[in-house]
C-alpha cells in the first residue's frame, strides 16, 4: 500500500485544526493517522524540561529560536517514524506556516522539515479576515496580546498573516521540486467548504475527481445564490467541488466600495458579519483601504490556484451580464487544459469568449441550458478530462 502524506497548513488563527478535527468526526473508517505538530512539540519540550503552551509557544520561539528549532525538528522526526510505522494510507501532519509577530516570526516548519516528512500534497486552510479577527476577540489569549482593544486588531496585519503564511509555503514547495520530490499540488482551502467535502478532497479524489464551480459572484438576488447552492450539492455527489464563496473576502471590498460612494468623506465601515447578518463591525476606513488592496489580489490569486489544480469547471452562469471573473477563470481553466462546462440558459448569445471557452468539454462542443443534463455529460465525460 502506498502512503500518502498531507501537509495541512495556513496562517494562525483561521480555524484549521478545530475544521479538521470537525471533518475527521464524520470520516468513519477512512484508513488515516492524523499529526497535530504542537502535540509532538510539547511533548519534546516536557522531555527536555521546558513547558510549551498555547500562551507561551510565540514568546518562546522568538526568544529562544535555537532551541525552539531543535524541538521542532525532533517533533517532525518523531512523525516520520510514526509514518513509517504505520499501516495508514493517508497521514495527515497538521502545523502552522509561518507567524510574523512583534519583533520576531515563527516558521511552523523549514525546507529540511518538509523533505523529512515528504509532503504529496499541501492544503492551506484559510478563513475570511473578518472571521479571524471575530476569532482573535472571542478568545481571551489572543485578545490579551491586543491589548483588549479590537481596534488594534488591523484587518492589514491579518492579510498580512495569509500573504506571509502562503509566500512560505510556495517558496518551500518550490525548492522541494527543484530537489526532486513531488508535490502534487498546494491548494488554498476556504472553511466554508461543507466538511464533507473536505474529506473528499483528502481521500476520494481518485473517484471523485477535483471540480472548480465559477459563477457571478456579486450583485444578485437570495434567490440566486439558493440556485447555485442547489448545482453545487447535486455536484459533490460525482465531484470534489471548490466553491470561491467559502472564503469571501469579497464582502468586506463590496461593503467598502459601497459605503465610500454613498459617502465620500466616510471614516468609518460598518460591516455586518456574513455568516449571520447580525453583528456589525465598525472598521477603520483607512486600515480598509491597506487591507483591501492586498484582499483584492489574494483573491485572483487564491481562484485562480482552485482553477488551476481542478480537472475541470462548471460554469453556473444564471446571469444574463457578463462577469469579468468568470471569463477569466475560463480562460485560465483553458490555459490549464481543464474541461469546461457552461450552464447558460439563455436565449440571447453570450460574450463571444464566453462561447469560445464554453464549448471546450472533451466531447460535444456545446453550451448546456439544462443543469442536470451538463451534470450528467461530466460525469460521463470524466475519464477523457485531458488533465492528469
Amino acid at each position: 500500500m502506498k502512503k500518502e502524506v498531507i501537509l495541512l497548513t495556513g496562517p494562525p488563527l483561521n480555524g484549521r485544526d478545530e475544521y479538521i478535527t470537525e471533518a475527521l468526526n464524520l470520516a468513519g473508517g477512512e484508513s488515516y493517522a492524523y499529526y497535530h505538530v504542537f502535540d509532538y512539540i510539547r511533548e519534546v519540550g516536557k522531555e527536555r524540561g521546558v513547558k510549551i503552551t498555547r500562551k507561551n509557544v510565540l514568546d518562546f520561539a522568538i526568544n529562544h529560536q535555537d532551541l525552539m528549532n531543535e524541538i521542532r525538528d525532533e517533533a517532525f522526526e518523531r512523525i516520520r517514524k510514526e509514518i513509517d510505522g504505520s499501516d495508514k494510507r493517508y497521514h495527515l501532519v497538521s502545523t502552522p506556516s509561518l507567524f510574523r509577530w512583534g519583533s520576531g516570526s515563527v516558521i511552523g516548519f523549514t525546507l529540511s522539515n518538509l523533505k523529512l516528512i515528504q509532503p504529496n500534497r499541501v492544503i492551506i486552510v484559510l478563513d475570511d479576515v473578518l472571521s479571524v479577527r471575530r476569532r482573535i476577540i472571542n478568545d481571551p489569549e489572543w485578545f490579551e496580546r491586543f491589548g483588549k482593544n479590537p481596534e488594534n486588531i488591523r484587518l492589514t496585519t491579518l492579510v498580512m498573516w495569509r500573504e506571509d503564511a502562503i509566500n512560505h509555503v510556495k517558496t518551500l514547495v518550490h525548492e522541494l521540486k527543484k530537489d526532486g520530490f513531488e508535490v502534487r499540488y498546494v491548494l488554498q482551502f476556504g472553511i466554508r467548504h461543507p466538511p464533507e467535502v473536505f474529506l473528499d478532497l483528502l481521500f476520494h479524489e481518485d473517484e471523485k475527481p477535483l471540480v472548480y464551480l465559477s459563477y457571478p459572484m456579486t450583485g444578485h438576488e437570495e434567490e440566486y445564490y439558493h440556485r447555485v447552492r442547489d448545482f453545487y450539492n447535486k455536484l459533490t455527489g460525482h465531484f470534489t467541488v471548490l466553491d470561491p464563496g467559502a472564503l469571501d473576502d469579497w464582502w468586506v471590498v463590496a461593503e467598502y466600495d459601497a459605503q465610500v460612494n454613498a459617502n465620500p468623506s466616510i471614516k468609518r465601515i460598518r460591516i455586518k458579519h456574513l455568516l449571520d447578518g447580525e453583528e456589525v463591525e465598525e472598521l477603520d476606513r483607512e486600515d480598509i483601504e491597506q487591507a483591501t488592496d492586498i484582499l483584492r489580489r489574494q483573491l485572483v490569486e487564491r481562484d485562480f490556484n482552485l482553477v488551476d489544480v481542478s480537472k475541470a469547471i462548471a460554469v453556473y452562469h444564471y446571469a444574463e451580464g457578463v462577469s469579468a471573473g468568470v471569463i477569466s477563470e475560463m480562460a485560465e481553466a483553458y490555459r490549464t487544459l481543464a474541461a469546461i462546462y457552461l450552464y447558460y440558459p439563455f436565449e440571447r448569445r453570450p460574450s463571444p469568449f464566453m462561447e469560445f471557452y464554453g464549448m471546450q468539454n472533451p466531447s460535444r462542443r456545446t453550451m448546456f441550458k439544462d443543469e442536470d443534463e451538463m451534470i450528467k455529460a461530466m460525469v460521463e465525460e470524466k475519464d477523457y478530462w485531458a488533465k492528469v
